[in-house]
């Protein structure tokens, strides 16, 4: 029991009968109480009080001392003793209130270290400024140093968290999303989820990120799809013409009304099919065109005038009927979304430039290299400052694949999809891919399909199939061990050093980034910040979630390797793992809809957060979601086997 207990047990029993009279204790209080009932008894009741009499003995005597007569109150004659018993006990009473408030603080603050967050300094700082001139005294000065010290460190990382607030919201200031492309959206978003969970609480205009993300998705999605069918129509009116029967004219007419209102502003066609409906409509089109343009008739033929006008004439249309309706994408691409590879010296390699591929519009591109099929971002490529070059080949049944970026290793923002037949690797698909290193292996990110492994990476390397294990021996029977069970196969671990994963214990911030790290092959060999994580193997993969934008530190130099992780946080964390791993977020950010009714007070990102868990279907809606819940190992597990699960990652 610590201190600030005892103290409260202390308080209870003042004075000490209190509390511990137990049935017969009461059974004496009412009996005193029901005798009370002439000045004789009350006097004899004041006569038996002292220092150890409780609080309700003495109210019990002033309550009958209180319904006596002015008359009668002059028979008692000694109800100061009362009075001054009252004034003790409340004195002692303040005091030990006065003990378990400075304890209390003391305790807050003597527990500070490098981890402790901006949160819970200043809930510190606010409980001792709460107390009292006489509860403050029995805090000691070294404790009140202590605090003082810690605010003043507090103050250092305010400013630094403040000035990387401002630097990533001016560029959200800046904002035009009728202008800025994907690439720099995404690059505003990376630059927000890599501030310290501190500077974070700086940024006031997150809003105008997010109404940017929505306005993205809306463009890939409704307008992307409102494209291709306007240029469906528009090639559709390539073989109408005056020739045209009104059968054939009415069919157009139908196809456009048809047309969602966002495919309609990029109908190019539009004009063609009005004149073409005038034609047919007004018996007098021929005579109207003599009227207008009498010097340029060219032709009349069957259903129809062939006019020939000077372009520069602001009323005139020319007729297109003979022309070819420029496409919304441009065929000028001398790369196709689909390419092979070219066999050479053992290995399939190729380059890509830039502009090779600027005009595909699929997001995907596509390299065969025999029956390994390797999948590329197209932005990927569109973006790059130099020549890509890709290099792959299967020796000793291990898959090897570099990435270059003119003459350096390359980096891929997204993950690369390579798609190996399990045959080339002389696997089986109950094993397991892991990433050769120089030390050893690590679990790599990678899923069967059918007779395949899909590997991701971002990065070359060496790859290899090998035999799943499951090395711990206390694995619960319910959800959240299968889903132990099933990461556990993958190499996906907890942060332990034995065979016990222990699921009940709270899961701290240090286990989440190696099992997230571990389950999406992130890592960096950037240098880290991070002072408060010393395993360099730790480190790469929490630096690498950084630079992933999934998860950053309490402040910028430090992780808080031993934190809990709240639901709200883990909601987070998975939200920032779909955006990248490039999920389709629409419906989350168009209608952030949730039916949790406890999170209402969050923060946009953390209900946006919640709202897309839901979408997925890693949450069922049920019930309070408890945001400040305090998750356990076995709890996180479930909650990120289900999310991998959700987006077919697993």
């Amino acid at each position: 029991m610590n201190k600030s207990k005892l103290m409260l047990a202390a308080l209870v029993a003042i004075p000490v009968s209190v509390g511990m009279v137990g049935e017969a204790g009461a059974e004496q209080t009412e009996t005193l109480g029901d005798s009370l009932a002439t000045p004789v008894d009350i006097n004899k009741a004041i006569e038996g009080l002292n220092t150890n009499s409780t609080r309700l003995e003495l109210e019990k005597v002033k309550e009958a001392y209180n319904k006596l007569s002015q008359e009668l109150r002059q028979q008692i004659s000694n109800y100061g003793k009362v009075e001054v018993l009252l004034d003790d006990l409340e004195k002692k009473e303040a005091q030990i209130a006065n003990r378990i408030a400075a304890e209390k603080v003391t305790e807050m603050i003597q527990t500070f270290n490098d981890e402790s967050t901006p949160a819970e300094i200043n809930a510190a700082r606010k409980a001792y400024d709460a107390l009292n001139i006489e509860a403050k005294k029995l805090v000691d000065k070294q404790v009140v140093t202590n605090l003082e010290y810690f605010e003043s460190r507090l103050a250092v990382q305010k400013a630094q968290a403040e000035k990387e607030a401002k630097v990533v919201m001016d560029r959200i200031k800046r904002i035009d999303k009728t202008k800025y492309t994907e690439a720099q959206i995404k690059s505003i978003r990376l630059a927000y989820n890599t501030l310290s969970d501190y500077a974070k609480s700086f940024v006031t205009n997150l809003n105008i990120l997010i109404d940017g993300e929505n306005y993205i998705i809306y463009q890939n999605t409704v307008v992307k799809q409102a494209k291709l069918d306007a240029n469906a129509f528009d090639i559709y009116m390539n073989d109408i013409s005056r020739s045209s029967t009104t059968q054939e004219i009415a069919r157009a007419r139908s196809i456009y009304n048809n047309l969602s209102a966002e495919a309609k502003r990029h109908v190019t066609a539009l004009e063609k099919l009005v004149r073409l409906e005038t034609m047919w409509r007004d018996p007098h089109y021929i005579e109207l065109v003599y009227t207008y343009y009498p010097d340029y008739i060219h032709d009349i033929k069957p259903g129809g005038v062939v006019v020939e006008k000077p372009t520069y004439d602001p009323l005139y249309i020319p007729d297109d009927s003979a022309s070819t309706v420029a496409t919304t994408i441009p065929k000028t691409a001398n790369w196709s979304q689909y390419e092979t590879m070219t066999y050479q010296n053992g290995r399939y390699i190729t380059q890509i430039t830039a502009s090779q591929v600027k005009n595909i519009a699929d997001r995907n591109m596509r390299l065969k290299a025999g029956e390994i099929e390797i999948v590329i971002p197209t932005s990927e490529i569109q973006t790059s400052a130099a020549t890509v070059g890709v290099s792959v080949n299967v020796m000793n049944n291990q898959l090897h694949i570099q990435f270059t970026e003119g003459n350096r290793a390359k980096t891929f923002v997204s993950t690369v999809e390579v798609h190996v037949p399990v045959s080339k690797l002389k696997a089986n698909t109950s094993q397991v891919i892991q990433r050769v290193l120089s030390t050893g292996t690590s679990p790599a990110s990678f899923k069967v399909d059918g007779s395949k492994f899909i590997i991701r990476t971002a990065t070359g390397g060496t790859f290899k199939a090998a035999n799943s294990s499951v090395i711990y021996t206390d694995i619960p029977n319910n959800d959240q061990g299968r889903a132990i069970r099933e990461l556990t196969k993958r190499g996906i671990l907890f942060n332990t050093k034995n065979r016990l994963v222990q699921s009940y214990k709270q899961v701290s911030k240090l286990d989440a980034a190696v099992m997230i790290a571990s389950a999406l092959d992130v890592s960096s060999n950037t240098r880290s910040k991070y002072l408060d994580i010393a395993n360099t193997q730790q480190l790469r993969l929490v630096q690498g979630l950084l630079d992933a934008g999934i998860m950053s530190g309490a402040t910028s130099s430090r992780f808080a390797p031993n934190a809990t992780v709240t639901k709200e946080e883990a909601a987070i964390i998975i939200a920032n793992m779909y955006r990248y791993l490039n999920q389709d977020l629409a419906e989350a950010y168009n209608e952030l809809n949730f039916s949790y009714s406890d999170i209402s007070n969050l923060t946009l990102e953390a209900r946006q957060s919640i709202a897309i868990l839901e979408l997925f279907g890693v949450v069922d809606g049920e019930g309070p979601f408890n945001p400040e819940k305090t998750l356990s190992r076995g709890e996180f597990a479930e909650l990120i086997y289900n999310a991998l699960k959700a987006v077919d990652y697993l």
